[in-house]
């Protein structure tokens, strides 16, 4: 089960939790409006169990993201899920 990011809107951060069945590597990206990936928020294996990663709207690039909307995908062997979020400021 992976449920929607909480607060949102948010300012100045969100919380993405989700829920693994089994052992498995676990890749979620943050995307602007245009579909460019601004930010990784995880690459690696996660052991099954509930799990939560905060996104604190700060790009790879080290810049705070500006007033928009964004969308994280998670990405599992099975699953591709993704979820629109919106940073108000």
């Amino acid at each position: 089960d992976r449920a929607q990011n909480h607060p949102n809107p948010f300012n100045p951060e969100t919380i993405i939790e989700y829920t693994l069945p089994e052992t498995e590597r676990v890749t979620i990206d943050i995307f602007d409006v245009a579909g460019r990936r601004v930010a990784n928020l995880v690459s690696g294996v996660k052991g099954p169990g509930e799990h939560t990663v905060r996104w604190d709207g700060e790009l790879s690039s080290g810049q705070r993201a500006a007033t928009g909307v964004y969308f994280y995908r998670l990405e599992t062997r099975n699953k591709t899920l993704t979820r629109k979020m919106v940073l108000l400021k």
